[in-house]
């Protein structure tokens, strides 16, 4: 039956060790003002009550009722706490254990919450609680609730949507932009729109994240050849191409890679085109990871590596003109949700009639469109819709902030370097060169032991375990904000270099 099947199937990835959990959290802070806004809420910090930490900490299935006054098994939140503290350690199939602390100094002052430092969330610049784009999104909810709901080539489409298209083509130096639903929903759209048929062929890095994946198998429904190539191998890409008998051609890759941290070589693959010639390939970039937190204005990754840096002191080409479509997010550095292709004009009328993700969806609410919007401004400077040169204020912040993060991830990097790490992890690709860091661990067990280390400690890096990454290649994963302190990355270094447990 179904159910027989349903429960096999969930005993498979929990001794597998890859069965997950949702884990509520309470991201005000502490108190709440007259108006009903919280306190503090901070981008890189949040609290969780007693019973979801007592779950956490010994890796107890978690669907969200553990923040339920009366749990979906009808027992009473004492009672359920109770159960919770009873176990005091986490048993791993190498016979080891991890021994669960009792109450922290939070807890003497708060017996339902602990605080808990996030090195988790994609919120790179701490836009998500900035108070300008806090109060945007409150002043659009209030005037306007969600906006019309519909799609956007029905009633959906907003003046305030077109005005963030036009910032955000500004940004990335496109004619045009299109909002989508999501970002995963972008990779999903574009690609089976571009490779349509049979005469197209998709070569996509082996490490992409698993929206270009979708998206490319989504084209190969219509016939099109999907080719992987090694990551970041461009010499491989390059046989691969000329190999290649299609008509049209397509490269797509991350520009910075979401669980590796590792940059894709965007200059190399520019020069690639160039050298081919500028209709060997059309070239599109995901930039989810790199939109406002890199380059000078906060154009991305292309900004920064086609246009910013350059390879040799003879090598002062701009080359970021030979990337076609800049795909990307507004739901990690904005701080919002949605996503966007950034293109020229003519692709945009192609993709506004035969991009199935944003055709058949509703148009982004109204509050997440205005976030987007005072986030581009307060961290692209002027250039913007609304933002003038005059107003050096968000210049400035915005240029502080990137300068910032990456001043935390030069802080973790010179901190890790050449020491031994929590349960003998090793800093994954040698070295820590993005907001992105991730410690390798290999198995399953081993990275969850040590993202659970980590928790005791008050801080939040999760194992990340197949299918996210290949089998073999489990890891903890750090995620660094502006909205950190350094004392928030200097609290991260000595737990990842405290091995004073046993190490695997």
């Amino acid at each position: 039956t179904w159910e027989s099947w349903t429960r096999d199937r969930v005993e498979s990835l929990t001794q597998r060790h890859v069965l997950r959990s949702l884990r509520p959290v309470d991201a005000g802070g502490r108190g709440w003002s007259p108006s009903g806004v919280p306190r503090g809420a901070s981008s890189a910090e949040v609290w969780v009550s007693g019973p979801t930490m007592r779950a956490w900490e010994t890796g107890a299935h978690d669907l969200g009722d553990s923040a339920d006054v009366v749990p979906a098994n009808g027992v009473t939140l004492d009672a359920f706490a109770a159960t919770t503290a009873a176990t005091t350690r986490t048993s791993f199939p190498d016979g080891t254990t991890s021994r669960v602390t009792g109450k922290t100094d939070d807890d003497a002052n708060d017996v339902h919450h602990r605080r808990l430092r996030l090195f988790s969330s994609n919120d790179y610049l701490g836009l998500g609680t900035h108070p300008r784009v806090r109060a945007a999104a409150a002043r659009a909810a209030a005037a306007h609730g969600s906006g019309p709901r519909s799609s956007p080539l029905v009633c959906g489409y907003t003046v305030a949507h077109r005005e963030l298209e036009k910032g955000l083509a500004l940004l990335k130096n496109t004619e045009e932009c299109l909002l989508f639903p999501a970002g995963f929903a972008v990779n999903l759209g574009v690609l089976p729109s571009l490779a349509d048929s049979k005469d197209c062929e998709i070569f996509s890095d082996r490490l992409n994240h698993a929206s270009i994946v979708d998206g490319c198998r989504l084209a190969s429904l219509k016939g099109t050849k999907v080719t992987v190539y090694e990551h970041n191998d461009v010499r491989h890409l390059e046989a691969l191409l000329t190999k290649s008998t299609r008509k049209r051609k397509l490269v797509v890759t991350d520009a910075l890679f979401s669980v590796d941290g590792d940059f894709a070589p965007l200059r190399a693959l520019a020069s690639l085109k160039r050298r081919l010639g500028r209709d060997s390939f059309f070239f599109v970039i995901d930039e989810a990871h790199a939109t406002l937190v890199c380059g000078k204005t906060g154009g991305g990754a292309a900004e920064m590596l086609l246009k910013d840096t350059k390879t040799t002191p003879n090598d002062s080409e701009d080359l970021s003109y030979l990337v076609d479509v800049h795909v990307g997010t507004l739901s990690k550095a904005f701080g919002s949700h949605g996503g966007f292709a950034c293109c020229s004009r003519s692709l945009k009328s192609l993709l506004l009639s035969s991009s199935r993700t944003q055709i058949f969806s509703t148009a982004l609410p109204a509050p997440c469109v205005a976030a987007a919007t005072e986030a581009l401004r307060v961290a692209g400077g002027y250039g913007t819709p609304g933002v003038t040169e005059n107003e050096s204020e968000n210049i400035d912040e915005g240029v502080s902030l990137r300068a910032r993060l990456w001043r935390h991830v030069e802080r973790l990097r010179d901190g890790l370097q050449l020491k031994p790490l929590l349960h003998g992890g090793r800093v994954l690709n040698e070295s820590i060169t993005s907001p992105i860091a991730c410690v390798a661990y290999g198995s399953e067990t081993h990275a969850l032991k040590a993202s659970a280390s980590l928790l005791k400690r008050g801080l939040h890096a999760p194992a990340i375990r197949p299918p996210t990454v290949p089998l073999g290649t489990s890891r903890v994963r750090l995620a660094l904000s502006a909205a950190h302190s350094d004392t928030d990355i200097d609290a991260l270094v000595e737990a990842l270099t405290t091995i004073a447990e046993p190490r695997l």
